[in-house]
């Protein structure tokens, strides 16, 4: 059984044109959902498992992304959401009338249940809305209206000698329901005291956002999101 959430009625969301949409997987053969194959995870012994994941979704097309946070046993998982995401296809979004680059923040669910799988599917990382299965789409960045790599903030992550490091902070932010980041707090900085805190600050205080979306309305909310200091590849995982 496959179950999308936080990927909404697409006529709902419809109605959101042409000011916004957010990127969406959608359900067409090229949908990560589709892509994922769960008859072979469960032929090869996977069970209960989480992951998390981001990605660049430029018109739709998946470019870079990461894989993280994955409980343990969860490797089989890990390798297939990273296959699909080399293959797939999302609904791009859409930002004042016009398609739109985004960075894009989901977590993949999967379980077995008397021998048959259950894959679910959520546009979001926020705690408490995975646990309660919440129907929420988090806010996606813009990817135009943040320092690229050569910027303050990845001069200031080279000077902290963190690349290596895989260095990451965890974000709380809160958009407006016309896309606004009206505010941000540094909840966990890895590893401490080398100023990432202060350079994520940087990067981040002129961001523009799809709105985040719950029942197909755009809605202003305060959701979790993590950054990483390291420069982005195709395929690049991270615990």
């Amino acid at each position: 059984m496959v179950a999308l959430l936080s990927i909404i009625d697409l006529a709902k969301l419809q109605a959101a044109e042409p000011r916004f949409r957010p990127a969406l997987i959608g359900n067409g053969p090229k949908a990560l959902v589709n892509v994922i194959d769960t008859n072979k995870l469960v032929k090869k012994g996977q069970g209960n498992a989480l992951l998390m994941f981001q990605c660049y979704v430029s018109l739709g097309d998946v470019g870079n992304y990461l894989i993280y946070r994955e409980t343990p046993g969860s490797n089989l998982l890990k390798e297939e959401v990273g296959h699909a995401l080399r293959k797939c296809r999302c609904i791009p979004a859409i930002y004042n009338g016009e398609r739109t680059d985004i960075g894009f923040e989901g977590t993949v669910v999967f379980s077995v249940t008397d021998g048959r799988p259950h894959l679910r599917m959520y546009a979001n990382q926020s705690h408490d809305d995975l646990q309660k299965g919440n129907d929420f789409i988090a806010p996606q960045l813009l990817a135009n209206t943040f320092d690229l790599p050569g910027s303050r903030y990845d001069l200031a992550a080279q000077k902290a000698k963190v690349y290596r490091q895989n260095g990451a902070i965890e974000l709380s932010i809160t958009v407006d329901a016309n896309g606004n980041q009206k505010d941000m707090k540094v909840i966990l900085e890895d590893p401490p005291g080398l100023g990432l805190a202060a350079a994520a600050r940087d990067r981040y205080a002129k961001v523009k956002w799809i709105p985040g979306f719950r029942d197909g309305r755009a809605v202003e909310c305060t959701f979790d999101y993590t950054d990483w200091f390291k420069t982005w590849y195709r395929g690049f995982e991270q615990r």
